[in-house]
């Protein structure tokens, strides 16, 4: 065998790899559109609950102390939802056109958030965050469950 015929290994090499990686890159760009979505629905849902519940949190500070853990509840309802919808449970009930669903989450952190101002001195600051952060765990499924399929 003279050696144009002979195989070039670093080449195959190169050619192996770049064959074995293309379908890789090709998974990744779209992982990162999928983050990039969530990230995106999830900000629209922070800022909507941020936004309605800051006139109650200023009126408010004075009768309660918040702590900063309590940002938890931007976070944790909307990771509860984001589950749900990634489960086999949205499989044939839920379309691209259900991901504003987190917004009725976030219209219930100010209803949340009154009542923490109007119940201050009867329930502790601990306990009321706790069932804070429960009840709107709970609005996340029941939005997920209640909300049936939307036409793309």
């Amino acid at each position: 065998m003279d050696m144009w015929q002979q195989p070039i290994e670093g080449v195959n090499l190169v050619i192996r790899e770049v064959k074995h990686k293309a379908p890789h890159s090709v998974r990744g760009k779209a992982q990162m559109e999928t983050v990039g979505t969530v990230f995106l629905i999830w900000t629209a849902h922070a800022v909507i609950g941020a936004g309605l519940s800051a006139p109650i949190l200023f009126i408010g500070r004075k009768r309660i102390g918040w702590a900063n853990w309590e940002l938890a509840a931007l976070v944790i309802p909307f990771c509860v939802w984001l589950a749900l919808m990634l489960s086999p449970l949205s499989a044939g009930r839920k379309s691209l056109a259900n991901i504003g669903e987190p917004v009725y989450i976030s219209f219930a952190m100010p209803v949340l958030a009154l009542l923490r101002v109007l119940w201050a001195r009867r329930i502790s600051e601990k306990v009321y965050a706790a069932i804070f952060l429960t009840a709107l765990c709970v609005v996340a499924a029941i939005v997920f469950f209640m909300i049936s399929l939307k036409p793309e």
